[in-house]
């Protein structure tokens, strides 16, 4: 046999070794016990399994049942912070997604779709044809306003909260008007304007009252009343335990205050949960040196490079918060708060680009939120102490 011969031989061999190796380590696990956990799904998950959808001939599905379904799939990505859901209430919609032209129900649900992935003009360009059909949608309103305050547009959010107050329930009016009120500088009558409805009679769901509630929160919070914006998350939250805004707001404010045990308590562990509380947990723990702390960062750290692969940008903030106070990269949290705010402008959003600014020692990239704060006149002692900070690093 020649030296080639042989060469080739034992590489044949090698290959079918590996060949066996790898069939061997691909052998399925098996359990010696019912009782073994092989992985533990997230609460979004538990939750869908809980309701089966109709089962339809996809041809014969009516604009009604799909709409139904669609909206199922919403309310539960609404709560458990599930961008999976919200891909199922688009494939719910089936040929409806792309019907045209579209009833205004219709154009309310895509653009409710749209605004989750961070896709607001694909949002509004859906709104507002939906509106000229019915300008009182209450429901249509709402939802410009919220895309408008997300985009820092606080005097447009203000105009679409103004229609809505005649056609919605006086509590909904409330919590819209007082939330863009509180970013105008306004503060102290949003507050008084949201305590007042939440006292009064009213037909809002339970979801619409603890958005009242988290809204009336963040608001004290804001104006640096912790004992007053605590017992409103306590109230939303004895409501609706497992709303992941509502806890994950709250454990900002327990963060705030340099409380992690209580967020440890209130947020648990598992690194299943949403997004936005996965990440206040690992803040926590790296605060505390908890031995999973490690392990907390591993995972929100996947969950980031899972959203880069497919290009998701509605968590940027979150993933530069995570960058800053998890890893403490301040250069790449601030890369990454410089792009967040030019997608999406909100207090918390421009606390981070201050913040990661301040840590980089970079104060000039954080002109936009410091733009943004003179623009809105905010009042939020924390958010203005950040922007004198930066303001008084660029002047040095």
């Amino acid at each position: 046999m020649s030296n080639s011969d042989k060469a080739t031989a034992l590489a044949a061999i090698a290959g079918a070794a590996l060949l066996f190796a790898s069939a061997a380590w691909a052998a399925p696990y098996r359990p010696n016990a019912d009782a073994v956990v092989i992985e533990q799904l997230s609460p979004a998950a538990s939750a869908l399994r809980q309701w089966r959808e109709p089962r339809r001939a996809v041809a014969n599905v009516t604009l009604d049942e799909a709409l139904a379904s669609a909206r199922h799939y919403l309310e539960l990505g609404q709560t458990w912070s599930d961008p999976r859901l919200y891909g199922y209430a688009q494939a719910a919609l089936g040929s409806w997604w792309s019907a045209d032209p579209a009833p205004p129900r219709l154009l309310v649900m895509r653009a409710r779709i749209l605004q989750f992935h961070h896709e607001f003009d694909a949002s509004l360009a859906q709104l507002e044809p939906a509106l000229r059909a019915d300008p009182f949608d209450a429901d249509a309103w709402l939802l410009f306003a919220s895309i408008e305050q997300v985009r820092g547009n606080v005097r447009a959010a203000r105009a679409a909260c103004l229609k809505l107050l005649p056609i919605a329930d006086p509590l909904v009016g409330a919590t819209c008007t007082a939330s863009t009120a509180a970013l105008g500088g306004r503060s102290d009558q949003a507050e008084q304007l949201l305590a007042n409805a939440l006292v009064r009679p009213s037909q809002t769901s339970k979801a619409q009252r603890v958005w009242a509630l988290t809204t009336l929160a963040e608001i004290r919070a804001r104006r640096a009343d912790s004992t007053g914006a605590e017992a409103a998350f306590q109230q939303a939250l004895a409501l609706t335990p497992d709303d992941v805004y509502t806890r994950a707001a709250y454990a900002d404010l327990l963060l705030a205050q340099d409380r992690p045990r209580e967020v440890r308590a209130l947020l648990g562990g598992d690194p299943a949960q949403a997004d936005a509380t996965l990440l206040r947990v690992a803040i926590a723990a790296v605060r505390q040196h908890d031995p999973d702390a490690k392990a907390l960062d591993d995972a929100f750290a996947e969950r980031s490079d899972e959203a880069r692969a497919r290009a998701d940008r509605t968590h940027l903030r979150e993933q530069a918060r995570f960058l800053l106070e998890v890893r403490g990269d301040a250069a790449a949290a601030l890369a990454l708060a410089r792009t967040n705010f030019t997608i999406q402008r909100e207090p918390a959003d421009a606390s981070i680009l201050l913040e990661s600014a301040i840590a980089a020692k970079d104060p000039a990239a954080a002109q936009p939120a410091l733009d943004w704060v003179q623009q809105t006149g905010i009042d939020a002692p924390t958010l203005l102490s950040l922007a004198q900070r930066v303001r008084s690093g660029a002047s040095r």
